[in-house]
């Protein structure tokens, strides 16, 4: 029996990502929308028949997906995709929910169908009032500085003075907008969970960046983006095609 999913997420590169894995289960899974903010999904909820299954990110551009519930019966099973860390994880545990994290791993992707296909539970709109309260009350509070060692001193700098983040050779610095650079022990993936999103964007698996740092944007071929960095960087950055469509969006919240 075919799997007819809709997949609700407003970030276009983890939407192909999710996309491409489903397509290369081992379950039947046929793709029958892909929608990206809360208006578009209430609107093809009253227009369509209900899909098999959901994959529904938690947090999309206009609000979050639980407005969907406010406006709508959901009769499909739903799994919600996030980036959330602990205080998350464990309200959906505790309110029986299924959920991938994010970056979605295949693996993962294939025992949540397995799940579903045993189970096929619909969604329980008591179990998504707690869920969302939960998540709601909790403020979630990012990083605010770094302690840094130059030579035989601790430096405290503040990521408003951070330009960007970057990695090579297997370790990870900062510069700073007057051109410092330090290293420091996280990793760019550590790093990039503790900054503030609206602030900071993953540009490349070697550059973090502040969006102050961006000095010029080019449009290079094939769709990418080549940036020019202030204070300028080591190496070129040079955006993927997938990555140059969401910064762009980035951009331009």
């Amino acid at each position: 029996m075919t799997i007819n999913s809709l997949i609700i997420e407003d970030e276009l590169p983890n939407a192909r990502r999710l996309e491409k894995l489903l397509n290369e289960s081992a379950y039947p899974v046929q793709i029958v929308g892909r929608l990206q903010t809360v208006k578009e999904a209430i609107a093809w909820f009253k227009s369509n028949p209900a899909p098999s299954l959901i994959f529904m990110d938690i947090r999309l551009s206009d609000g979050l997906s639980f407005e969907i519930y406010k406006n709508v019966e959901l009769e499909a099973p739903v799994i919600f995709t996030t980036a959330y860390d602990e205080y998350a994880l464990q309200a959906f545990k505790v309110n029986s929910v299924d959920y991938l994290l994010k970056p979605i791993d295949k693996t993962a992707l294939e025992q949540a169908l397995e799940k579903f296909s045993k189970q096929q539970r619909k969604p329980d709109y008591q179990s998504m009032v707690q869920l969302f309260g939960q998540i709601q009350s909790q403020q979630v509070i990012y990083r605010s500085r770094f302690l840094l060692t130059f030579r035989d001193q601790l430096i405290s700098m503040p990521v408003e003075e951070i330009a960007y983040f970057g990695s090579a050779f297997k370790t990870t610095f900062l510069v700073s907008h007057k051109g410092e650079k330090h290293y420091i022990s996280q990793t760019l993936e550590e790093v990039e969970r503790e900054l503030n999103p609206a602030l900071f964007f993953r540009v490349t698996r070697q550059f973090l960046v502040c969006t102050l740092a961006v000095a010029k944007i080019h449009v290079f071929f094939n769709g990418k983006l080549k940036l020019e960095l202030l204070p300028a960087a080591e190496e070129e950055v040079v955006l993927s095609r997938d990555k140059s469509i969401a910064f762009k969006e980035w951009l331009d919240k």
